[in-house]
Parts: C-alpha cells; sequence; structure tokens
C-alpha cells in the first residue's frame, strides 16, 4: 500500500522508519530524524532538513503515527480489521452497532479497530444526527448524509412507493400505504425534499410529492 503513495526518497525513509519502529514507537520526531540521519549520513542525497521534511511528510500522509509502532501497512494486516473495512467500503454509511451485531464482537474490539482504521485514513466518521455513520475515506462527501438516510428501510419504502406511482402522492396516501406514522413520514419527506430525492407540488392546495423529474438526477443519488 506505501509504496503506491511514496516517491523514492519517501519510501526509502519509510524502510528506515520501520526499522525504528522493531524497536520502539515514535514518541518524539526529533528522535526518529536522528536516527534516521545518523543511517544515512554518508548518503549525499541526504541532509537532516530533508529527513526532517520527509519524515513530517509521512506524518501527514498518515503512513506512520507517533505514539505508535504501527504503519498504514500494519493496520489491514489483522483479519479482523480488515473485514470490518471491506464490510465498511461495501455497505456506506453502517453505524458500530451494526457491525458488532454483523460480526458478534464487543464494544471495545470494535472500537479499536474503527479507531486504527481511522487514524491510519482507512475510514472515516460522519456525525448525521446524534449518529456516528462510518465511510470509506474516500466516499464522496457530498453524498455520506443521503448515503445514510437511505440505508433506513422506511426511507426506502417512501423512495420505491413514488417510483412506482403514477401521480404525485400526499403525505397520507403514503402513510396508509405502507402503514408509517404520519408524522414519520413527514419526517422522512423532508429529508428527502432536502436532498432533492423528490419535489414538491401542488394540487388542490394539498401537498404532493413525486420523485424528482430531472434526468438522471436520482440515479446519481442513488448510485
Amino acid at each position: 500500500m506505501s509504496k503506491k503513495l511514496l516517491n523514492k526518497e519517501e519510501l526509502e525513509i519509510f524502510e528506515i522508519t520501520k526499522e525504528y519502529l522493531q524497536k520502539q514507537p515514535i514518541s518524539r520526531i526529533v528522535e526518529l530524524v536522528r536516527f534516521i540521519d545518523n543511517r544515512l549520513k554518508f548518503n549525499p542525497n541526504f541532509n537532516r532538513n530533508k529527513v526532517e521534511k520527509i519524515v513530517k511528510s509521512l506524518i501527514k500522509k498518515n503512513i506512520i503515527l507517533i505514539g505508535t509502532t504501527l504503519t498504514k501497512d500494519d493496520i489491514l494486516s489483522v483479519q479482523t480489521r480488515k473485514i470490518i473495512f471491506e464490510h465498511v467500503k461495501q455497505n456506506p454509511g453502517i453505524n458500530i452497532n451494526e457491525i458488532k451485531n454483523e460480526f458478534n464482537l464487543g464494544s471495545n474490539q470494535v472500537l479499536w479497530h474503527l479507531k486504527m482504521l481511522e487514524d491510519f485514513q482507512y475510514i472515516k466518521t460522519v456525525k448525521i444526527g446524534n449518529q456516528k455513520a462510518l465511510f470509506d475515506v474516500n466516499f464522496n462527501d457530498d453524498r455520506c448524509h443521503i448515503t445514510f438516510h437511505l440505508r433506513n428501510d422506511k426511507i426506502q419504502d417512501i423512495v420505491n412507493l413514488l417510483r412506482s406511482s403514477n401521480e404525485p402522492l400526499r403525505p397520507t396516501n403514503i402513510s396508509d400505504t405502507l402503514s408509517i406514522h404520519y408524522n414519520t413520514t413527514k419526517k422522512y419527506l423532508n429529508i428527502l425534499l432536502e436532498f432533492q430525492i423528490i419535489v414538491k407540488v401542488n394540487g388542490n392546495k394539498k401537498k404532493r410529492y413525486i420523485i424528482n423529474p430531472e434526468p438522471n438526477y436520482i440515479m446519481e443519488k442513488l448510485i
């Protein structure tokens, strides 16, 4: 993984850093720089300032972190952590409880693996309301909130009902058809309105809803 992210000089510094980490975690950048500088003192391509700059670059890229002996390459070597990461990638917007239930893991175990994945920028956490949703770190930020909401079965049912309907529907129609409480239906309709998945049309002065008719808009949001 790291080889794809680093240039030749960064990779050389990283390899020496891994030797340092076999003995101790990084507690202070200056100590790591001193160690690397001593190893490269006969190499004309490096000086102390350059070494320090590259070390800071590795930290900024989350290849190495202060306070741990782990590197980005180590994180997915733990099978449980790798499985959790793949599950988050395949299920964007999933929450911690869903992961606990899916893999029958304890809270502390799940939280530790998620912390490692987030610290080394494999995943990111997005707070939505009072919940924390998990996404691959490269997942489009603009789609996090709507993707999270569309994991809700009732919201998905509303979307599917509106997509299959040949005419605009009132909240009462939706509530009765899907057996969802009226206030809950209104709440979910407002969420879908906010993200422009649906639009509101007025007929006989009563609010009705349809899927956003803009070509390909709904598919762009749902993919």
